[in-house]
């Protein structure tokens, strides 16, 4: 392999980033709209009868009720504290709430890292525009774009100190949607990277297939997958078993279990805790080989 390939892999994340930078205002619509300082509202309509929906303002509160009435000017809302006036230009969203979404009358946000794992993706997808910016152990950064409800695509590199930009480890990891549904989810999709130090092999990864069963708060990952070393199948192969449990608003329970097949079966399995917010999650895991001393695993996702 040309050592080349590397770079390539490179300019190819670059162009990704500069891609999802570029993409159209309605794309990124929640980011632009809640860091503008503009007049700019969004579009505001009475509330379907029994339903809910969560006003944002701009000074960061989150008003959960209903509309009941609209003007050019303001809007009026009905919460389980009273009923308000609100001028239109204080609203920075309205989000509409799905009965899963409230316990016991409280609004739980959406956890923004409901299509991953700590290491692996669930089989939700990205919605066209949302994107999230991740990092494992500081030295491994990436970013994903929904291009649409059905393609992911992302890529990152490592930032290990010491080492220059050609000794580095890029990576891009599209990934295609093929069922979606509120309780069962389906995606295949790649990690395929580079690296100056494996020209031999690169591009080298896996091939996955992975499938999501259960709801938002709780449910079960179930994956496989084959390795790749330039352009050939490897002897490696992957059997994933995860699960997420939502235990409250800012929490959630996580693991994620792997049978590596390599030289024999090697078991490796994680489990911790996911910190949650509107829109940043922490991971905080224990991860380790059955039969090996645990280490700690720590990450971060970002989506707007």
């Amino acid at each position: 392999m040309a050592p080349g390939i590397p770079r390539i892999l490179g300019l190819a994340t670059i162009a990704l980033l500069t891609s999802l930078a570029l993409l159209p205002p309605a794309a990124l619509a929640q980011s632009d709209t809640t860091s503008r300082d503009s007049v700019a509202t969004p579009e505001v309509a009475i509330t379907p009868a029994g339903e809910s929906v969560v006003l944002v303002l701009r000074d960061g509160s989150q008003l959960l009720g209903r509309v009941t009435e609209v003007t050019a000017v303001t809007v009026r809302f009905v919460s389980a504290v009273g009923e308000s006036t609100i001028p239109r230009t204080t609203i920075v969203k309205a989000r509409r709430v799905i009965g899963s979404s409230l316990h016991g009358g409280e609004y739980w946000p959406e956890n923004p890292s409901r299509t991953r794992l700590f290491f692996a993706p669930t089989g939700r997808m990205l919605r066209k525009g949302e994107v999230y910016l991740s990092d494992a152990y500081i030295f491994l950064p990436s970013i994903q774009g929904g291009l649409t409800d059905r393609f992911t695509m992302g890529g990152g590199f490592s930032i290990f100190p010491g080492l220059g930009i050609d000794e580095q480890l890029f990576y891009l990891t599209p990934k295609v949607g093929l069922i979606a549904s509120p309780t069962v989810n389906v995606a295949v999709g790649a990690l395929v990277a580079g690296a100056r130090f494996a020209t031999k092999e690169s591009p080298f990864g896996v091939g996955y297939g992975v499938a999501t069963v259960g709801g938002e708060d709780a449910s079960v990952t179930l994956g496989a997958g084959l390795g790749f070393s330039r352009g050939s199948s490897s002897s490696l192969g992957l059997f994933m078993l995860g699960g997420e449990r939502r235990v409250a608003k800012a929490l959630a329970l996580v693991t994620e279990s792997y049978v590596v097949a390599v030289n024999g079966a090697h078991v490796l399995g994680s489990f911790g805790v996911r910190f949650l917010g509107e829109h940043i999650a922490v991971d905080l895991a224990a991860v380790g080989f059955s039969g090996g001393t645990p280490f700690p695993y720590l990450s971060f996702v970002y989506k707007w």
